[in-house]
């Protein structure tokens, strides 16, 4: 780690955007965006998560952003000019380490015997520390290396960076080996309790419970597009998506299929069929319809029954409320007579004054297990594949 790592990330996590820091600070927002990377994978935790244009913080994000905060200042404080320089050349907190333990000695020669480095090598790697924060922190002489006015004071916030830094770093190292033992399952939000995935979730952590003791499983649901960034980023070892097809820096299998069901008013549905697009265009433009947002595997499959209905131009497009919550959406369609359509599956008990119909085998949404290409002799995809075999 790095002071300017720190220094770029806590603008990103302040601005809420890496253009904004990359303008603040006048770096390319590529090198920003790599310094969050950076500090992301020494703290083996996600600190920000897109989402649309911006950035937002993720609760562990939010934890240690006061930390992170200090850190940075501290940092600042280290340079020449401190607050004032926007940003600064980049001081490992390793050099850092051994420039407190050679005020800590009194000595170069004495330090570098300690940390089994070579005295030269020690004494330019100060001369370089001093060089890019613009003074000196030590005076040479025959009775060894005293700190000027400026060191101690250096050295003191340097004290303080090391204590902050091992306080997160050891908890991170906590995380790191807990991600490394725990099977990590990530699925797309089970549509209510008596949703296929629900089942299979259930079914799976009991299962995995029972043949690997010692391996505790984590799942977590999100949003198909969430899973998909997940996945890449190495968060998940496997996911169940909802998509159509898989992308191609992906493999898996499909698991299964749901008819996809209009949902609505009993009294408004009672005369419709599923053939009838002229009836349910009119049930369609004369509802508000409750729908995930199109970063759902869902969406994907609904919009083309839409298209179908309105045409690709939207001239006679309903209206549409964007939900990302099956639960908020069924109380909409209970409640305030919307519309909506999901899957057959997930809608085992409704209010009577709600009914379903049918749309046909053309609109159903499939159900797939995958992974990064390339994994599939991996161990966990094997095992989770048996038992969902078994």
């Amino acid at each position: 780690m790095d002071t300017a790592t720190l220094i770029l990330s806590d603008a990103v996590l302040r601005l809420g955007s890496i253009r904004a820091a990359a303008r603040a600070l006048e770096r390319p927002a590529a090198t920003v965006a790599a310094a969050v990377a950076r500090l992301e994978a020494a703290l083996a935790v996600e600190l920000v998560r897109r989402t649309g244009s911006s950035l937002m913080l993720t609760l562990e994000g939010a934890r240690l952003l006061p930390r992170i905060e200090a850190l940075c200042g501290l940092s600042l404080g280290l340079y020449r000019g401190g607050e004032q320089r926007l940003s600064p050349a980049a001081v490992s907190l390793e050099a850092l380490s051994r420039l407190n333990q050679v005020a800590r000695s009194g000595s170069i020669r004495a330090a570098a015997r300690e940390m089994g480095l070579g005295q030269p090598q020690l004494t330019r790697q100060i001369a370089h520390v001093e060089g890019v924060l613009g003074y000196a922190i030590f005076e040479r002489g025959r009775d060894g290396a005293r700190l000027t006015p400026a060191g101690v004071a250096a050295v003191e916030r340097i004290r303080q960076i090391e204590t902050l830094w091992r306080e997160i770093a050891d908890a991170a190292s906590d995380r790191f080996r807990r991600t490394e033992t725990v099977v990590r399952i990530g699925s797309v939000v089970p549509l209510g309790p008596e949703s296929r995935i629900a089942d299979l979730l259930a079914d799976l952590a009991a299962n995995w419970r029972s043949r690997h003791p010692r391996q505790p499983i984590f799942i977590g649901s999100m949003i198909a597009e969430e899973l998909l960034t997940s996945l890449k980023r190495g968060l998940f070892d496997v996911v169940f998506l909802d998509v159509e097809r898989l992308p191609e820096d992906l493999e898996g299998h499909l698991i299964s299929v749901s008819p996809l069901t209009l949902v609505g008013p009993a009294d408004q549905l009672k005369d419709l069929s599923g053939d009838d697009r002229a009836g349910l265009a009119t049930l369609l433009a004369t509802h508000p319809i409750a729908l995930p947002s199109p970063r759902s595997g869902l969406r994907q499959k609904i919009d083309p029954l839409l298209e179908a209905l309105f045409g690709r131009d939207g001239r006679r497009a309903p209206e549409i409320v964007e939900v990302d919550s099956i639960p908020v959406i069924l109380k909409l369609v209970t409640r305030h007579r919307f519309v909506s359509v999901l899957p057959g599956a997930s809608l085992a008990a409704l209010d009577p004054a709600v009914a379903r119909l049918e749309l046909g085998s053309d609109f159903s949404l499939p159900l797939w297990i995958a992974w990064p290409r390339g994994r599939a002799g991996d161990s966990i995809q094997r095992q989770v594949l048996a038992l969902l075999r078994k």
